[in-house]
């Protein structure tokens, strides 16, 4: 079986007119169904909603529970859930649009058909099926997915919000994050001495990878693949500092875009979700194990980007997986960073990685290595 099937039927209602000023996003009610585990279904519907929310064109929430209620209370004798009902259904929680998701078992995989209906027509303007190769995988689960909820952020329009730039092939994603000011550190009892003192940053907007830089990324920019976990979708490891700033040289000159590695700063804004930080202690959640690899789940190695919950921006793995190359030099307290106090040439890591615990996972703890090092759990992500 094909891992992943996605037919697309284009909905042109959601291209908006050139020049017209942004349309509110349009909330979005998931509804998976299907005679499956209820676990399986849960995954599936929150995944697709928020990887649905991170289009600009839509706000999305897994209403499964409530549609149910719903169905159960005011439509008992009503055996054709047709798109009208549905779309009924949608209105009575306060939806634009019902995403509606039918789930079957297919030998150990699983099909799965979606529909985007609209509530005020009543009717599906865009579906989308795809298939999931073991319905037992919470990778596959993810990709499906990922998949079903492209398919219809595709029919919008592209947002200036997230950059799709592609070498050799090899396409990634950059979201943008927006400036502001925030505080730097942590007072935790927990914390290091050089997370302090807490301090006011501000940054201005600029754009970072979705995910860490991947071993088919940096292949298709330098022709080789240094890592020691072997794989397209893994992180790419066993760089150094140096040999990043070689990558965005390359790159730059492939893509023209001002690829660097990010600031400690931006770094730190945009793993707590810069202005739509929840102050969370990882990024993404304050319980680790949805939201990163670590060295209580790894199996002591590296993991395919984007499996793990993504933060408020959309961004993923930016606790754990491997740690994250940044620009600046180390200071043992942020009181004398800004010109490295008396670290020299080390430079700051970030982040934490598959062979460490969860404290390290933290947004805000700092790690260092100097511009040569090289390692299993030292990867980097973009900016520009």
């Amino acid at each position: 079986m094909k891992k992943i099937l996605l037919l697309l039927i284009a909905c042109l209602a959601f291209i908006p007119i050139a020049g017209a000023a942004p349309a509110a996003k349009k909330d979005v009610a998931v509804y998976v169904t299907g005679d499956i585990d209820a676990d399986i279904k849960r995954v599936v519907g929150t995944k697709i909603a928020e990887q649905l929310s991170q289009n600009a064109a839509y706000a999305a929430k897994d209403r499964s529970g409530e549609f149910i209620t719903v169905r159960t209370r005011d439509y008992k004798n009503c055996r054709d859930f047709t798109d009208k009902v549905i779309a009924e259904i949608g209105g009575k929680l306060g939806a634009d649009y019902v995403m509606l998701v039918s789930l079957k078992k297919v030998f150990d995989g699983l099909l799965a058909e979606a529909n985007l209906i609209s509530v005020s027509e009543g009717k599906s303007l865009a579906s989308t099926t795809a298939t999931a190769e073991s319905a037992g995988s919470m990778a596959d689960l993810l990709a499906l997915a990922r998949t079903i909820s492209d398919g219809v952020g595709s029919t919008s329009s592209a947002s200036e919000s997230v950059v799709t730039v592609t070498v050799n092939g090899v396409p990634f994603e950059m979201v943008r994050v927006e400036g502001g000011t925030f505080m730097m550190g942590s007072s935790d009892p927990e914390a290091d001495s050089d997370e302090k003192p807490v301090h006011s940053e501000t940054v201005e907007t600029f754009y970072i990878g979705r995910t860490e830089v991947t071993q088919a990324l940096w292949r298709a920019v330098m022709g080789s693949n240094p890592s020691k976990f072997k794989g397209d979708n893994l992180p790419v490891e066993m760089v150094s500092w140096t040999d990043c700033q070689a990558f965005c040289e390359r790159l730059r000159q492939l893509t023209g875009y001002n690829f660097r590695l990010p600031t400690e700063a931006e770094w730190e804004y945009a793993a707590r979700g810069g202005n739509q930080s929840k102050n969370y202690k990882y990024s993404g959640g304050n319980d680790i194990y949805y939201v990163a690899w670590y060295s209580d789940n790894s199996n002591s190695t590296t993991h395919p980007v984007g499996l793990k919950t993504a933060n408020e921006l959309g961004i993923y793995d930016m606790s754990g997986n491997v740690y994250e190359w940044t620009s600046d030099l180390y200071s043992s307290t942020y009181s004398s960073y800004r010109n490295g106090g008396s670290s020299g040439s080390i430079r700051v890591l970030r982040g934490g990685s598959w062979n460490y615990s969860a404290r390290c996972c933290r947004s805000a703890l700092r790690h260092y290595g100097g511009p040569g090092d090289r390692g299993s759990y030292l990867g980097f992500r973009l900016v520009f």
